[in-house]
């Protein structure tokens, strides 16, 4: 097996029911992410373990909206305690702390990223969510999380209890390569995870242009005019986004 053209052929493949099955979702979820952006409100990603690197993804990205804001905490990130990541998953009100301490507002939307969706933690982060009044988007796989039992005190899995929700198609396991060993190497859920943020990014800006609004875009900073054009949106952003 060329194991690099099978992993390919299988993320393209996923991409393409990506972008066939769940067109209307997309559709829905970037007006969600437009309304925000043109209501002058932020765009909260959160997730566990691997599922927060989506946050870092979108945020302070070039070619990405300047309103994203990652939630990001210590305790759910594996940089900093890979088994601690996956025993908070688990914790009540772990999610409503940092949602507020964000803090999460009316108007605002929270996109909850949980590949499994049935844990704790991204459940609770919806649930708190519409509570303060944000529009909630789940990235999340529907298959995957039907094969599982809830984990969590309210008894449901994230594509139930969002606004919308986007299914990334992920297998049960994440890992999609089969070697001849027990285990299935190569875990396709980061990479669908982005491809998905970046669409309903791209698609929220298209909007925006078709309503007549200027989206505040970051530039890369490597480039001569980032400078005077970054100076503008971090004056703008700074204070309301934690990380900036």
């Amino acid at each position: 097996m060329n194991v690099a053209r099978a992993y390919l052929d299988t993320l393209v493949e996923l991409m393409n029911r990506i972008v066939t099955e769940e067109a209307s979702r997309i559709e829905r979820a970037a007006q969600l992410i437009a309304r925000a952006a043109e209501d002058d409100r932020i765009i909260h990603v959160v997730g566990a373990g691997h599922s927060a690197m989506l946050g870092e993804e979108l945020f302070y990205r070039a070619g990405g909206l300047a309103n994203v804001s990652p939630i990001i905490d210590t305790d759910i990130n594996v940089s900093h305690g890979a088994e601690k990541s996956t025993m908070m998953e688990s914790i009540p009100g772990y999610a409503r702390a940092l949602l507020r301490s964000a803090p999460v507002k009316e108007g605002d939307v929270v996109i909850v990223v949980s590949t499994s969706g049935v844990n704790m933690f991204p459940v609770e982060a919806a649930i708190v969510a519409k509570e303060l009044g944000a529009a909630t988007i789940g990235i999340t796989s529907v298959e995957y999380s039907r094969s599982l039992e809830p984990r969590n005190s309210f008894g449901k899995r994230l594509y139930e209890v969002v606004e919308v929700y986007i299914d990334n198609k992920v297998p049960r396991g994440d890992a999609v390569l089969d070697l001849g060993i027990p285990t299935k190497v190569s875990p396709v859920s980061t990479i669908l995870n982005c491809f998905i943020g970046n669409t309903l990014i791209a698609r929220a800006v298209q909007i925006l242009l078709e309503k007549g609004v200027e989206p505040p875009i970051w530039v890369s900073s490597h480039l001569p005019e980032a400078r005077e054009h970054n100076r503008r949106l971090f004056e703008k952003f700074k204070g309301r986004i934690k990380l900036l």
